[in-house]
């Protein structure tokens, strides 16, 4: 498929920004920072041995060897890394792999008086004495960079961005933006009715608002704000409600995964005042104000605004659901053998992520059902709520179900994959216990014939030997094609 297809998957077929990254960290476990350490601390006898001892030249031409292919292995560590190295003019000035570099002339300079490794008298002592420290410099290479690699810096935290506070009369209309905390402070003290947004609240505003509502902090954590499922808690006289707001995001390069990225909602219905807090991500605020408008005369303020919310966190659930559909039927649409080499890895990651919507979309029902029943004092939650609340929960319901249909299609695919897989490779251990068995007749025959038990008491001859051989292969080819293993 060619790429900006709308067919194409954008899950498996992921921008690759780093062509050489499978090659480098290949190379890098092969000739890891530990083995080079070890081949330098090998060095060191196959240097200094023939200093000291009078070794024989056959084995004086060993030890050369030897060196020469730990010299070797040098050369193509550095033009390996080097030349799959994402930056290579970074990782050519960096101090250690110029270190590298030295490392690698000074094994080449080694080398240049020496012809067939057979240089005598000065040359050879010369020779020795200028690899003796290229043993030390790769050793101190390897620890300064593990020093370096340790003493990383950490990543800076990202700033906390600015809170958002508005408020929303009871006629939905009349609005206050960019509200101070004082002016939050002192309409929580009134018992007027209105809607209270607080959106991109950092932890700073979490103590505030913790202490202003009364409610114990770890309620507003944005970690678990995020994470926890659906559901309704009572705290002292509010009742708070977690729900979650999502989307789908594709990954952008090679080493991610689809994910659904969530972001929490925490409701605070407190009498006729109703709170919407999110510590970051979703702001519902305008799309949520128009659709209250519309309900406000059928049902009460909070009752409006309340549902203005779960309805807009349902069709976030459906527009998830609606987008992993789209992209497994373009999986399902893709042949086999354009299939990327982290298809499994990349599915399992699409399974997890559709298997926690369902999970949360589980609650989400429950926790709209008991809005329903009547389970959550409301101000002006009356019969007309009640049934409008139970066809939220229905859809709830429905998408259910519909995220449990996703994660078995998922897991079809998965399985058709491993399936699929499973068949080639059995297909080709029958091709291949063809071919043993076709060969097991001439190998008989011919260690039959290098006993000589076929001239005694009979006199074989060339041809009657080559035409048993095929007889017998022939027939081995006719039973394989009667099992059906010759066939595509």
């Amino acid at each position: 498929m060619p790429d900006g297809d709308p067919a194409r998957p954008r899950s498996l077929f992921v921008p690759d920004l780093d062509p050489r990254k499978h090659a480098r960290d290949l190379v890098d476990s092969v000739l890891s920072d530990g083995f080079m350490a070890f081949l330098s601390i090998l060095l060191l006898p196959l240097i200094l041995v023939p200093f000291f001892v009078t070794l024989a030249p056959t084995l004086l031409r060993f030890v050369d060897l030897c060196d020469l292919v730990i010299v070797l292995f040098f050369v193509v560590e550095y033009a390996s890394k080097l030349y799959l190295a994402e930056d290579r003019r970074a990782h050519f000035r960096s101090p250690w792999h110029l270190v590298d570099l030295a490392i690698v002339l000074l094994s080449v300079f080694s080398y240049l008086p020496l012809v067939g490794l057979n240089a005598k008298g000065s040359l050879a002592l010369l020779a020795r004495l200028v690899r003796l420290p290229r043993a030390f410099a790769l050793m101190g290479r390897t620890a300064g960079s593990r020093v370096q690699a340790a003493e990383a810096p950490a990543a800076t935290e990202a700033p906390e961005p600015e809170t958002v506070i508005r408020q929303v009369d009871p006629d939905l209309t009349t609005r206050h933006d960019h509200l101070s905390w004082d002016d939050l402070a002192g309409r929580l003290k009134d018992g007027r009715q209105e809607w209270i947004d607080i959106h991109s609240v950092g932890a700073e505003g979490i103590a505030r608002l913790s202490r202003m509502l009364g409610v114990p902090e770890p309620h507003f954590k944005t970690r678990v704000v995020d994470e926890i499922y659906p559901h309704v808690v009572a705290v002292q006289e509010l009742s708070l409600i977690f729900v979650q707001s999502g989307e789908v995001r594709y990954p952008e390069h090679a080493g991610r995964h689809l994910r659904i990225e969530r972001t929490g909602i925490v409701v605070v219905c407190a009498g006729p005042k109703i709170l919407s807090i999110s510590p970051r991500g979703a702001d519902l605020f305008e799309e949520v104000l128009g659709g209250a408008r519309e309900r406000l005369h059928e049902s009460s303020f909070v009752v409006s605004v309340l549902y203005g919310i779960v309805g807009s966190i349902l069709n976030d659930y459906r527009a998830i659901c609606t987008e992993i559909e789209l992209e497994i039927g373009k999986i399902g649409g893709v042949p086999k053998a354009k299939l990327p080499r982290d298809f499994l890895e990349r599915m399992y990651a699409l399974a997890k992520e559709t298997a926690r919507v369902g999970s949360n979309l589980l609650h989400f029902r429950q926790m709209v059902a008991s809005f329903a029943a009547k389970r959550l004092a409301l101000d002006g939650f009356d019969k007309k709520a009640e049934e409008d609340f139970g066809v939220l929960a229905e859809e709830a319901q429905f998408l259910d179900e519909t995220a449990d249909d996703l994660a078995e299609r998922v897991q079809s695919l998965i399985d058709l994959y491993i399936n699929q897989e499973a068949f080639e490779t059995n297909r080709v251990l029958k091709i291949l216990a063809v071919i043993t068995s076709l060969a097991v007749v001439p190998a008989v025959v011919s260690g039959l014939l290098g006993q000589n038990l076929l001239g005694q008491p009979y006199d074989a001859q060339l041809w009657q030997v080559v035409a048993g051989i095929g007889i017998a292969t022939s027939f081995l080819l006719y039973c394989f094609l009667k099992l059906g293993w010759l066939r595509t």
